[in-house]
Parts: C-alpha cells; structure tokens; sequence
C-alpha cells in the first residue's frame, strides 16, 4: 500500500484547530526551547515536576535544561515526547540531549523566533503540507495567510464575579447595566469577531464547568446577573449560582453562530494538565452532556473536538446520529496512537465520510504541529490500509476518503475557497 501513503503525505492539509502564537507574537515573546513544551509539559508535571518550575522568577537557562532533563528521564516514553524528539530532531538537527545540547538547541530556537514569518512558511507549507491553520490565540489579527482565527467565546458567558462582566464592557465599548445590555454588548463583540475573520466560535467550557446546559428564562438569567452587578467589592458567586445565567448565554452564542453560518467548535474529553481549570475533572466533558443543545439547534454545525476521549463509544454513537454534529480527531493522535487508531477504524466503520475532520495540532508551536501531522498521516495510512486488506474499501475509495477528511470537508464546513492557501 506504498502508493496510498505517498498520496496521503500529499494532500495539502486544512488544519482545523490549533492555538499558534501569531508570527507577530512569536517575535515579541522571543520564544525559546522551554516555551515549546506545551504538552510535554503536562507529562512533565504528571511525573512529579513543580508545576511552574521552568518559570521560576530568576531561574536560569541552565537550571532550566537541568530540571527539564530530570523528567525527561522519566516522560520520554510518552507520545507527547516523542512529538517533541520529533520536532527539535528533525527541524534543529538535534542529537545531544544533555545541558550543553539543550543550550545549543535553545540557541537555534531563539535565532528562528526571530524571523516567524521564515519559520512560518518553512514549518507549515513545506514540511508540514499545511495550506492553512485555524488557531486560537484571542485574537483576529493574525498577521498571515496562512492563520484564521476561531474565537474563544468563553469570556462571554464565564461569568461568576463583577469583573467579568466588565471585560466584557471594554472589549465591546459599551456601558452595561441591565442583561439586555449586556447581551448587546456580546453582540458588538461577535460582530466585530465576524467582519475580522472569525471562521469559527470555540466553547471551552468543559475545561471549567460541566458540558451540561439548561434551558433557562431571561428572568432566571437576570436575576444572577443583578447579583453580580450589585457586587461591588467583587466577591461573586459560587459555579452553581452562576449557572443559570451562563447557561442563558451559552444558548445566545449558539444562536449568534447559527445566524452567522459559523461552525461552533466544542471541547470534549481529555483535559491538558497544565492548563486544567477544574482539576482535572473529566467527567465534565462527556459528550452526552450536550445532548439537550444538539436537538435544540438542529440547524446549527458542531464539531466536537477529540473524539470525546476517554467516551469514544457514545461520542461515535452520536456523532452517527445527529446530522449536526462533526467528528474531529483533533489532539487525539498525540494521546495516545493506539487509541487514534482504534477511534479511526471505528468512524470509518460507522460516520458518513462527509462528517469527518482528520488533522488539527493543537499545538501552541508550529514545531508541535509538524511532528503531529507527521504522525496524523502515518496512522491514517496505516488504517486505511488495513481496511483495503480486509476489503472494506478498494484503494481509489481510501484515497478519496483520506483527501476529504484531511482538507475537502474542512473547506465545505467552513466555507474556504478551494484554490492552494485557502483565502
């Protein structure tokens, strides 16, 4: 099956979710090697290290290389590491993992910081295969082609204290009094996201609540948001009292994006370590939890993100079932290939290939994404194969099926132009 692995390593990728730096941002932070650990890190403080410990006020960068190779030791096993050899391996030639090596290495990583748009087009085009990347970085001005924007709107509805609403006010430029004007206020500010480029809204709340979403009236939702307004020394309310008037919220963005033509994108599934807000909870991200919304709007476009792991079994059942719903093996691969693979078999067995989405990074390094999507291709190869052999599909149907869930789907989804870089 060598001809249908050298055309999967051809197909010029939609990467449809990342959180990258913008080239801009990455010249400003002077990004070094210990800022492009991301999820290695998470491994890192799973095996013991101090969470924070390589951000240490005054702590040096041979202190750092130190540390980092105490739990090296003791992560290289990982998926998330190997992503890592991978990425400093193969684009900074690295082979001398010690102190001095790591210096070097951080030496070279800095030099390529300082020209992003280089690195960019030399990362992302040429050795990745990638047309263009949607990203998370709160922003819209993503400063090149090869970047569009998906928009957090968490901050809209993650809503427990008085500050939290006057976030809101000075993104918007609107004085808030009442929840009407509140909701306007989101408005201007999904608005603006729309008429800058926003091609998708992003809900990440798993990360710090449960996926579970009532249904209440502005009434319910007004009489929080009272409480919060008559807060003025900003103490807030608990998760639970908050929740009415969140939930109000998450309902409004939804709608915002239906009428926007705008797919939402949805956490579901495995949570980062270093980056968990709600103590790792997982259960708060099981894909059931959404169900009530997905038959509310069954007009809207959900990708949910991650294959819902560890709930893969009933994340497949509904991604079968509902029309409105998009799988997306984003992050999944990087888990655990064992997992992507068993997770992959068992889409292409039961979802309509037209409802699949292949590849996105998430990573917040472009170095990251190079290695993933190198293992992305592999592993889809591999299964692909392995259903031609069982004479599950002819070679030109896993071909077909290979181009659409790495880059057609995505442009139908999100209304790209076909044309190489997607404009």
């Amino acid at each position: 099956m060598s001809s249908l692995h050298d055309y999967i390593a051809s197909i010029r990728i939609i990467d449809g979710h990342e959180h990258l730096a913008t080239p801009k941002l990455r010249r400003q932070d002077k990004t070094g090697l210990f800022g492009l650990l991301h999820y290695l890190e998470s491994d890192l403080i799973a095996a013991g290290m101090e969470r924070n410990a390589l951000k240490r006020p005054g702590i040096g960068e041979e202190e750092k290389a130190a540390v980092f190779l105490k739990y090296w030791e003791r992560t290289k096993n990982t998926t998330y590491a190997r992503m890592f050899r991978t990425a400093m391996e193969d684009l900074y030639g690295m082979k001398d993992w010690s102190v001095n090596g790591l210096l070097e290495l951080h030496g070279k990583v800095l030099e390529a910081s300082a020209d992003p748009e280089k690195l960019y087009r030399r990362v992302l085009v040429e050795k990745s295969g990638i047309d263009v990347a949607f990203t998370l970085i709160y922003t819209t001005d993503m400063g090149t082609p090869l970047l569009r924007p998906v928009m957090f709107m968490d901050f809209t509805y993650h809503l427990r204290k008085r500050n939290d609403i006057a976030a809101v006010e000075r993104e918007a430029g609107i004085a808030v009094h009442t929840l009407r004007r509140y909701v306007d206020a989101v408005d201007a500010v999904f608005d603006r996201y729309v008429r800058e480029g926003m091609v998708a809204t992003k809900l990440g709340h798993a990360y710090w609540r449960t996926l579970a979403c009532g249904k209440p009236d502005e009434a319910e939702a007004e009489r929080v948001f009272n409480r919060l307004m008559r807060d003025s020394l900003n103490e807030g309310v608990s998760q639970p009292e908050a929740q009415p008037l969140q939930d109000y919220l998450i309902h409004h963005v939804i709608r915002r994006s239906v009428e926007a033509g705008m797919p939402i994108q949805i956490h579901t599934g495995h949570h980062e370590t270093s980056v968990s807000g709600n103590g790792n909870t997982i259960t708060n991200s099981r894909v059931t939890d959404l169900l009530p919304l997905l038959h509310e709007y069954a007009e809207a476009k959900f990708v949910l993100l991650h294959a819902g792991y560890p709930y893969m079994d009933e994340y497949m059942s509904v991604a079968k079932n509902f029309p409105n719903v998009y799988a997306d093996m984003t992050w999944l691969y990087i888990i655990s290939p064992t997992v992507a693979k068993r997770a992959l078999h068992q889409l292409f067995e039961m979802v309509p290939q037209t409802k699949l989405q292949a590849f996105g990074g998430d990573y917040n390094y472009v170095e990251g994404t190079y290695a993933h999507q190198k293992l992305a291709r592999k592993l889809v190869g591999e299964v692909l194969a392995e259903k031609v052999a069982d004479g599950a599909l002819d070679e030109a149907e896993a071909a077909e099926l290979a181009e659409r869930i790495f880059r057609r789907n995505l442009i139908e989804l999100y209304g790209l132009r076909e044309e190489t870089g997607c404009q």
